[in-house]
This record gives structure tokens, sequence and C-alpha cells, in this order.
């Protein structure tokens, strides 16, 4: 017989690697959960051992099959933590009380801070002293709705410097891991002020310059009218005196072009804004002045379109039009009707209606 040390079988688990506290720690879930020991009767060495090597086959397999899918996460981590870090707009969380909990790279460069120097502080230390109230008021307005808000405000970077923002947040609920938060995303609008500056300097310009030549065009007209009386009164042959009621009506349509290109200089001078469709209609019935003609107003009272404050001249031009060329008409009338998700402002009325050879006609100069 043989003495020495014994030489280690191939197919023995080698332990000498395993960390002791992983096998502490099988030992203590054997033991809570222990049952039973299965039945080995009826078994060879041979078929347990192969038992086991396709059972730990199975585990390793399993494990490798864990970690590609382990590796993927961290891939698809790192993928879109870079999205979050670098995209183009600051983004924040912030608790119900408004202090800083997280904030991208790009959202600590707008404020000037670096990142860790953010954490935990309050962001209305960051509004300016002007903004103040309405920061509060919309930060409350987004706790107490469900679904995005939008605000304008003026925030200062931490050298003092202001720049405007616009701010879109909206209330994540809380669970049982954590209280509700507050995502921000912080887009700088300096560019965009800049630009409608400039624009609105631009159409300023343009609007001048029209207005000015729009009230010279109308002087050498009313020069032109007065002549013509002067010279029709001079005048007693009737085949002439038709000639200047051509003229005369060519010198009113020209004046009106010229009104009509007053009221466009308006269009997206103010902003869009909600109106009540009701009352347009009314006001433009009385302004309009139809005479005989009866104008049914059959929208509801609490309907309402957002547009151009403009489009009330819309409902003048369209009653006036119906009322000057309508020929027979006696009525009409204003009332809307749903088609799916919408809803079409409708406006009909019993006059004779356009010729259908000259409808094509209608929207060409």
């Amino acid at each position: 017989m043989a003495f020495g040390k014994k030489d280690k079988n191939e197919n023995e688990p080698d332990t000498n690697n395993v960390d002791p506290s992983l096998r502490t720690h099988a030992e203590e879930q054997l033991a809570r959960t222990k049952t039973n020991a299965p039945d080995f009767a009826g078994h060879t060495p041979e078929e347990l051992i192969h038992e086991l090597q396709v059972h730990q086959i199975e585990l390793e397999t399993q494990a490798e099959e864990l970690r590609q899918a382990y590796r993927a996460l961290e891939e698809s981590r790192d993928k879109y933590l870079d999205l979050y870090e670098f995209a183009p707009l600051g983004y924040l969380t912030l608790s119900d009380k408004g202090i800083i909990c997280e904030v991208n790279l790009t959202g600590a460069a707008l404020l000037g801070f670096v990142r860790k120097d953010l954490i935990r502080a309050r962001f209305s230390t960051f509004v300016t002293e002007s903004d103040g109230d309405t920061w509060y008021r919309y930060f409350k307005k987004v706790q107490d709705l469900e679904g995005k808000q939008v605000c304008a405000l003026s925030l200062m970077r931490g050298d003092g410097s202001v720049f405007p923002a616009r701010l879109e947040c909206i209330r994540i609920p809380g669970t049982r891991d954590g209280p509700p938060t507050v995502r921000v995303a912080v887009n700088d609008i300096t560019d965009l002020r800049r630009a409608g500056d400039a624009l609105r300097i631009s159409n300023k310009k343009l609007n001048l310059l029209s207005g000015i030549t729009r009230h010279d065009i109308n002087n050498q007209l009313f020069t032109i009218n007065a002549y013509l009386e002067i010279i029709r009164k001079n005048i007693s042959d009737p085949s002439v005196q038709k000639d200047f009621a051509r003229i005369t009506a060519a010198s009113d349509r020209m004046a009106k072009i010229i009104l009509f290109t007053k009221e466009y200089e308006q269009v997206g001078a103010k902003d869009p804004a909600w109106q009540n469709c009701h009352f347009l209609v009314d006001r433009a019935a009385r302004q309009a002045d139809p005479g005989n003609v009866l104008v049914k107003n059959d929208l509801p009272a609490g309907l309402e379109i957002f547009a151009d404050p403009l489009v009330a001249k819309v409902f003048y031009n369209l009653i006036d039009n119906a009322a000057r060329h309508g020929g027979k008409i006696t009525t009409i009338r204003f009332f809307f009707q749903e088609a799916g998700e919408l809803c079409i402002i409708v406006c009909e009325d019993d006059g004779d209606g356009v010729a259908a050879d000259e409808k094509e006609l209608i929207f060409e100069r």
C-alpha cells in the first residue's frame, strides 16, 4: 500500500477557489429548506455522478446566459446614460420640496456649477427674483395637475449671468421605495428670443415703410378722384359719364386693396388666443350691417377657437360678401357640426350662390 498525497479526480468539484462565505450561505439555505433526502436506491455511483455532471453543465450554461444578459444590460445602460448626460437639454429631478436630487451634465453646465454642488440645492435659488412668484405658482401647478406643464422664466447662473429658459415639468407619483418627484427639462431659449426680437424689429420697419407708402398712394388717389370729379361736372356727354364711372370704380377698388394691405400686415402681429365664436359672429353682424338679411347665430355660447385675433375679420367678410352678392338672400346662418375629433364651423345662406363656372375663379387674382 502506497502512502502519500492523493491525486485529485478530474470529476471532483474544485472548492479551492470558492468563497467560503458562499459555501456557508449555501449550507444555511439548505438547512432552512431541507426536506427528506432523495432515495438513491437502485442507482449506481456512475449514474449519480453522470446526473451531477449534467446538472453542473446546466447550471454553468444558465450562469453564462445570465452573464451575457448582464453585459447587454450594462451596454444598454451606458448608451442611455450617455444620451441622458449629453442631451441638448438640461434634465433635473426635484423632490416635492423643490430640492435638486439629480442633474445631468448639460443641466449643470447651464446653471454654471459642478454637478456635486447642485445636489440638495433648492432649484428656486437659480430663479431670478423677478420670476420668483412665477416659479412658485408653476411648481405648485405641476404638483397639483397631471401631465406636462410648460413655463418660461429667467434663470441665473453661478457667475450671476441671467438667461431666458423654457421649463417642461411633469410630476412622477411616489412609490413604496420613495416619495413623489418632479422631472424637469430646461432649454436655454436665448437664441430663440434674439431671433424673435430681430423679427419684430424687421416687421416694425416693414410696417412703417408700408404705412408711409399707403399714405402717399391714398393722397395721390384722393387727388385723382378730385380732378375726375371736376372734369365730370364739366362734361355733359352721357357716354363719357359712363367712362368716368368706370374710372371711379377702379379707383375705389384700388383704395380697398390698399386698405386690405393695412389689415394683412396685422396677421401674426399678436399672439393667438382663445376667442368666443358666438360673440365674434354677433359683433361681425353688427359691424357688417347686412340690412334686411337675417343673421342666425346658432353657435353654442361656449364655443371657442384658438386663433389669430384677425379671425374676427373672417366672420365679417362672410356676412358682408353674402349680403352684397347673394342676390335674393334672406338668411345667413352660422352653426357647427362634429366630424370625428374635428369641430367644423359652417356658414350657409339661402342666396343665389356663385355660378358653377365661376367657382374655380374665387381664389384667383
